[in-house]
């Protein structure tokens, strides 16, 4: 059976620095869920965990766990489940920005390890980036989360590297030197945890190249034994078209299928 599209497991509101959308408030995401049948999704706005210590990341100065929690509570609708969770981050010490006493209280967790715009110099070199993308996975692997209700967020997202002076997305150049070797081995470490995989990115913004580069990387993930979540990334109204545009494109382009999901 074909992967349903039953969830977003990636949502912020305005409440997310990089949305300030007042638009974009709890009201208007259970109605996108009411809308296109949507029988989970979960509010994922970026935080760091005053507990953690920090190295130099200003986005979260004033992005804090009591500043989310302004959300709450939730509205309700029926055959929705409006989940509580939220966006934390990894700096360049590879410290993940939030404290298991903190993640058990969330119903789920997105944690990115290729914020590389935040982490990384931007002069450091491709092979570099490439070298971080995997040292980031074992770092994220080896901390101290709940992995049931974690997610591995944006694996291919073209903060990895910045965009070249020729305007190709370099993301693609930085995954294509990893070797397949070094991505099962790291992609299999995230199956064992038993952390989700997510799928977000638009594959229309790809050449056919580099499609297969960014494609690549999540067919290893599965044949890894990697479960996959949806999530939109949605920051405004508009970005919730995903659900019916782009999400079921990546779906017929990796053949995902029901024993695909990740449950939790």
């Amino acid at each position: 059976m074909l992967f349903v599209i039953d969830h977003d497991l990636h949502i912020h509101s305005k409440l997310s620095l990089c949305s300030r959308d007042e638009a974009q408030n709890t009201e208007a995401i259970l109605a996108y869920a009411q809308k296109n049948n949507l029988s989970t999704i979960c509010l994922a706005d970026h935080f760091w965990d005053r507990t953690v210590p920090c190295n130099n990341m200003p986005f979260y100065d004033t992005q804090d766990f009591p500043h989310i929690r302004q959300a709450l509570p939730l509205p309700s609708a029926e055959g929705v489940r409006f989940l509580f969770g939220g966006e934390t981050d990894m700096d360049i010490d590879m410290t993940v920005g939030v404290s298991r006493e903190v993640a058990d209280t969330l119903d789920f967790l997105i944690v990115p390890t290729t914020h590389m715009h935040m982490a990384v110099p931007p002069t450091e070199s491709l092979e570099s980036r490439a070298l971080h993308y995997i040292r980031r996975i074992y770092a994220f692997v080896s901390a101290d989360l709940p992995f049931h209700k974690v997610g591995f967020a944006h694996a291919t997202t073209n903060l990895i590297a910045p965009v070249g002076e020729d305007g190709k997305r370099n993301s693609a150049r930085v995954l294509e030197k990893i070797p397949d070797s070094e991505l099962y081995e790291a992609f299999r470490a995230v199956a064992q945890v038993g952390a989700g995989f997510e799928i977000n990115f638009n594959p229309n913004l790809y050449d056919e190249k580099d499609l297969a580069i960014v494609l690549r990387t999540y067919f290893i993930a599965k044949e890894c034994g990697c479960k996959f979540y949806l999530g939109s990334d949605a920051h405004h109204p508009a970005d919730f078209s995903k659900v019916t545009t782009t999400l079921p494109q990546i779906i017929r382009l990796l053949s995902l299928e029901e024993t695909d999901k990740f449950h939790f």
